[in-house]
C-alpha cells in the first residue's frame, strides 16, 4: 500500500469519527510521517470505543493523573490528541 493510499484510508476514518486530524505528539500525521506512523494512526481510528475505553482502563491503572486530565478534557475519543496517546501507552503497556 503506498503512502498516499494510506493517507486516503486515514482521512476517510478521521471524517467518520468526526475528527479533523490525528497528532502523535510530533505534530499531526501526515504525507510527511512515516508509513508506521500513518498505519499505527489508521489501527487507532479503527480501533471501536469500546476498545478505546478498555485501553482508558489500563491507561488509568498505569497513569491515573495524566487519565484525570484527559477525562477532564472533553471527549477524548474524538479529540486529535488524546485518542492516539491513551491507544499508544495501552498498547506499550500490555506489550
Amino acid at each position: 500500500m503506498t503512502k498516499a493510499n494510506m493517507i486516503e484510508e486515514m482521512k476517510a476514518l478521521l471524517a467518520s469519527k468526526g475528527m479533523s486530524k490525528i497528532d502523535d505528539g510530533n505534530g499531526a500525521v501526515n504525507y510527511n510521517s512515516t508509513k508506521a506512523n500513518i498505519q499505527s494512526a489508521i489501527d487507532c481510528l479503527t480501533a471501536t470505543d469500546e476498545e478505546m475505553n478498555d485501553y482508558l482502563t489500563v491507561f488509568k491503572l498505569k497513569y491515573p493523573n495524566s487519565y484525570k486530565r484527559i477525562v477532564e478534557n472533553g471527549n477524548w475519543l474524538t479529540h486529535y490528541f488524546n485518542r492516539y496517546y491513551v491507544y499508544i501507552n495501552a498498547k506499550m503497556i500490555l506489550a
